[in-house]
């Protein structure tokens, strides 16, 4: 971030929490940063009384929330939004903001910067070769997110028999971390800490995790789902085995099952209409270029 803009350290974080009060839709992922659960970034308008304030989760999630009118923030803010340059971003980042005044402000200040996604227009292309051909990686690009509530009257379980040699199990010490973008090791500060703090059920193979459902996230009592599968092990019904036996997990244990997705990912979206869960809301959300 701009050094005009400050960042906040650990022992005041609390200073922001009341900034994240009454935001509509799921910010587990900042609450871990404030609440000092994971190692993320925390920058502000004012050390003493932070009216503004952008939370970085270390996966790359984030968060703009507060006052949207403090011109002198939001111009420093800019230079780190279209940071091509890696001055001041360390990696891509899925920006969420609130209250919604954020998004006019940005399609002010980023004018033809700002690219919206649209469904219509490029349904067939998928977001990589999105990126590519019609950005070349230096837009920030509006996508959308999609928050669901879990309607336990309407869930569905699988219970076909798996093939031979696969097992569905829960993950514990064990059993190595498997590799992908959704794993424990992106939402949690270790592995260890994932095992002796987390929960996970998932489909293993000759004691190869193959497909995976953890706690990305675990705040009082709800508990935010992830889900990853390897390539190869896709198409097979291993990542809805997989969450049955996450969510059976939070129902005898008195959690809420949590889950959200950009719209655009097609098979999130589908996994959790699959399971039960309503889309409650849809909200912008923004791809900083890497």
């Amino acid at each position: 971030m701009n050094p005009a803009v400050l960042k906040i350290k650990e022992h005041n974080y609390h200073k922001v929490t009341p900034l994240l009060e009454g935001i509509p839709f799921n910010i587990l992922f900042a609450r871990a940063v404030t609440d000092g659960d994971v190692k993320g970034e925390i920058y502000v308008d004012s050390i003493d009384a932070p009216k503004t304030a952008y939370i970085v989760h270390p996966y790359g999630m984030s968060l703009l929330c507060g006052n949207p009118d403090n011109y002198s923030f939001n111009e420093n803010l800019m230079y780190y939004l279209q940071d091509n340059n890696w001055e001041y971003r360390k990696q891509k980042e899925w920006l969420q903001v609130y209250p919604s005044k954020w998004n006019d402000v940005f399609t002010i200040l980023l004018k033809d910067k700002l690219v919206n996604y649209c469904d219509e227009l490029y349904a067939n292309n998928c977001e990589r070769d999105y990126l590519i051909k019609e950005t070349g990686h230096s837009h920030i690009i509006r996508w959308n997110r999609v928050n669901f509530n879990f309607e336990q009257s309407e869930y569905h379980r699988v219970n076909t028999v798996l093939p031979e040699g696969f097992e569905l199990k829960r993950i514990d010490a064990t059993m190595h971390e498997m590799l992908g973008n959704v794993v424990p090791r992106f939402f949690w500060n270790s592995y260890e800490e994932f095992i002796q703090k987390g929960i996970a059920f998932g489909v293993v193979k000759e004691g190869r995790i193959v497909s995976l459902a953890f706690s990305a996230y675990i705040k009082n009592n709800e508990l935010e789902i992830g889900v990853e599968t390897l390539c190869s092990y896709r198409g097979k019904g291993f990542a809805i085995r997989s969450c049955n036996a996450l969510i059976d997990y939070c129902l005898k244990n008195g959690f809420t099952p949590v889950w959200s997705c950009r719209k655009e990912n097609t098979c999130s979206l589908k996994l959790a209409q699959k399971l039960g869960f309503h889309i409650s809301g849809t909200y912008p959300y923004y791809s900083l270029p890497d």
